[in-house]
């Protein structure tokens, strides 16, 4: 009786194992010729049949093992049955449940690491944002007062130069006329004493000159707390009245230079400007020991330059900003800043100093 094509096939495979000691699969001739690329072609390896025989499907022919070479029969095998045999090593049948499992435990184990990361980063990240959502608030809360603190800073200094504006104008409108009026009522009452007795007209010329040393102290104290000059004439003359003043009260020699000046400047700059070159001035008076002095006020393209130099012992400006002997200078940056303008000090000790103030145009009024 014929045997049937497929049946003599795996016969005929069942030989070739016996000759190399392999385990066979039968697989189509193309899905051999993937395979043979990726399995060794010389294997020789001892098995269990009957385990393997439990764990190969129908496909596959459990044979006895023998050493052998390549096996040169595997291309007629492959023409006259339209079939091909792949040697496969035996531990591949033995221990493929086994890697199958591991890789199956490793793949778990890699999973629940990589989950646990995962929620470790994401607790990471949400604490990261957190921290870096309270920093923007702590910024925006800061600089809201930083804004608050400069509205209040100029607020401040606009009530005190009011209020520094009505005490100058009582002082001089009030007070100083009534000193005016006593000296003239000491005057006639002099002439009245024309007769009497020389100690009494002396001491009645004597209160005279007080008055007038007292209306002289009152002016100035009320052109100390805003010259009306300021208002009347313009920065350029305030300033050089102010510089005036300095060289005949210290002795030091003291020179105003002024180039190309608005007639018209916001009140805001007029005042600051005015300040820092007075509180410059008082710095230079009690600290400087300077023998010569520059106050220059200069018109650039784009706002008004003060500048003030000395030939004094100077500073080292570190030791100074901010603390509380240089509370005149904090007072002299804050002001500039309030008209959006700079203030540059340059000190060195044994070198003067040079105080540069620079506020812009835009403040200017028509």
């Amino acid at each position: 009786m014929p045997v049937p094509q497929a049946r003599t096939g795996r016969v005929v495979a069942g030989i070739a194992a016996l000759m190399v000691g392999l385990v066979i699969f039968h697989f189509p001739t193309e899905v051999a010729k993937s395979l043979l690329e990726l399995f060794p072609q010389q294997i020789s390896t001892p098995f269990e049949v009957e385990n393997l025989k439990s764990m190969a499907g129908e496909d596959v022919t459990v044979l006895p093992s023998q050493a052998s070479d390549e096996p040169s029969w595997k291309p007629v095998v492959t023409r006259v049955f339209g079939m091909a045999l792949i040697g496969l090593p035996i531990w591949y049948l033995l221990q493929r449940r086994e890697r199958e499992e591991e890789l199956q435990r490793l793949d778990e184990g890699w999973a629940t690491r990589l989950h646990a990361r995962t929620q470790e980063l994401l607790a990471v990240n949400s604490a990261l944002v957190d921290e870096v959502s309270k920093r923007i608030d702590t910024e925006q809360s800061l600089e809201s007062n930083r804004r608050d603190l400069r509205l209040l800073a100029s607020q401040l200094l606009r009530l005190q130069e009011e209020e520094r504006r009505r005490i100058s104008r009582d002082l001089h409108d009030d007070i100083n006329q009534r000193l005016a009026l006593l000296s003239i009522d000491i005057e006639m009452l002099e002439r009245q004493l024309s007769n009497a007795a020389v100690g009494t007209v002396r001491t009645v010329r004597s209160i005279q000159d007080r008055i007038v040393e007292l209306s002289e102290s009152v002016r100035r104290l009320a052109y100390q707390f805003h010259p009306s000059i300021l208002d009347d004439l313009g920065l350029s003359i305030a300033l050089r009245r102010l510089v005036d003043d300095f060289q005949t009260r210290t002795g030091i020699d003291a020179r105003f230079i002024c180039k190309d000046i608005p007639k018209h400047l916001a009140q805001d700059v007029v005042t600051c400007l005015y300040r820092v070159a007075q509180e410059g001035l008082a710095n230079i008076a009690r600290h400087a020991r300077a023998k010569n002095v520059c106050v220059e006020l200069t018109r650039l393209r784009d706002g008004l330059q003060l500048m003030m130099s000395d030939d004094g012992v100077g500073f080292d400006i570190s030791r100074y900003d901010g603390r509380r002997g240089s509370l005149g200078l904090v007072s002299m940056k804050e002001r500039v800043s309030l008209v959006s303008g700079t203030l540059d000090i340059q000190s060195m000790p044994g070198e003067g100093t040079r105080v540069c103030a620079w506020v812009p145009f835009k403040q200017e009024r028509a």
